[in-house]
């Protein structure tokens, strides 16, 4: 068993590296600010593929099938208390959603609901980025119908590291393998440059 002083920059070091890897299979480079001004990031269908756990969570991809959406299933695999602290399952935003994000109010919002397996009764969702600040995580309950879970952000400026904001989710605080369903996250500018 590793040493604390050894296991949490290790930990730490490994999250790096998801995140690298994330932002890897991130967004169309040619999006312009209008554009993400007006039609804001989401990530539904298909492209939840593209969710990323940290260790200690997991993301599972279940495909559109019977009339059901496709969704993912998110669950935690340890007590969040136990880690080191990080982004929990996350959708990568790229630097150009950063650089557009920046000191504009947004609303993010999860589309989710209670798994009909082991369902969890709440969840955390966030939005964190690289030193412009961060929400923190705003719990919230779930119903066993699909929802949508808002909440308001208004990140910092821009600073020197870049590249690395992300919308989060953390299912779950106790590693129980409860699952909470997540069909698409979204977030938008509520006050666009006119």
């Amino acid at each position: 068993m590793l040493k604390d002083r050894f296991f949490y920059p290790l930990a730490a070091l490994i999250v790096a590296g998801i995140i690298a890897l994330a932002l890897s299979f991130g967004e169309r480079a040619d999006l312009t600010e209008t554009e993400i001004y007006k039609f804001g990031y989401t990530l539904s269908g298909e492209e939840l593929v593209r969710l990323t756990a940290q260790p200690g969570t997991q993301a599972e991809f279940v495909a559109a099938a019977g009339g059901e959406p496709a969704y993912a299933r998110l669950s935690s695999t340890a007590a969040r208390d136990s880690l080191p602290p990080g982004p929990g399952v996350f959708a990568p935003l790229g630097p150009e959603y950063e650089r557009a994000f920046a000191t504009r109010n947004l609303r993010m919002t999860v589309t989710a609901r209670a798994s009909r397996l082991n369902p969890l009764k709440t969840f955390d969702i966030g939005y964190f980025s690289a030193g412009s600040g961060d929400s923190g995580w705003k719990r919230r309950t779930l119903t066993t119908d699909w929802a949508d879970y808002e909440m308001e952000f208004r990140p910092g400026a821009l600073t020197a590291q870049q590249g690395l904001d992300h919308a989060s989710i953390w299912p779950g605080e106790t590693g129980e393998l409860l699952y909470v369903d997540v069909r698409q996250i979204r977030v938008e500018v509520l006050d666009p440059p006119e």
